[in-house]
């Protein structure tokens, strides 16, 4: 009696534990998401490919694309393909296009900009530290940041459609 009564709660014990599992879904953009709009984008200083360092309160008074990415993302490449012709067609001292590779050295992301063809700039993320104010999960990311430094728009794994609207608020508020 005793030897069935462990036996029957180590299974109990075991089909809650598998179906904690199998129902565990993924966290929505959402929930994933540490900054929102309207919120003062968290301030940070990163390093680029291009031997520069960027501090995002250097860049107030443009707007500013902030894109999370990883070499590794088929979407993040898609996204690049998407827009990579069109973002040089902003007047740059009142739009910055910023990429920044999660989690990723610089020596991978010079890689990925080679073999891609990539001109613009990109920032290096290696420990993630930046990413994590933004963000818990999920690439590419994009913030649109106002000039006077707030969130006004955040996509996660953006549609072509989405970019190009993404691209379309751009173009009317750097007029």
């Amino acid at each position: 009696m005793k030897h069935r009564l462990i036996h029957m709660l180590v299974c109990t014990l075991t089909a809650m534990s598998l179906a904690g599992c199998i129902e565990s879904p993924d966290p929505s953009y959402e929930q994933t998401t540490r900054v929102h709009i309207g919120d003062l984008a968290p301030a940070f200083v990163v390093a680029t490919i291009d031997d520069q360092t960027i501090s995002l309160d250097d860049l107030r008074g443009r707007v500013v694309l902030l894109t999370f990415f990883s070499s590794a993302c088929p979407d993040c490449h898609a996204q690049f393909e998407h827009i990579k012709s069109r973002i040089t067609a902003f007047d740059s001292s009142k739009f910055c296009f910023l990429p920044i590779a999660r989690n990723e050295k610089r020596a991978t992301v010079e890689q990925f900009r080679l073999e891609n063809g990539y001109t613009f700039d990109m920032g290096f993320d290696p420990e993630g530290e930046i990413y994590a104010l933004y963000a818990t999960r999920y690439v590419p990311r994009n913030y649109l940041i106002d000039s006077d430094g707030r969130v006004i728009s955040i996509s996660a794994e953006p549609t072509p459609a989405q970019l190009d609207a993404l691209l379309s608020t751009i173009s009317e508020i750097t007029k």
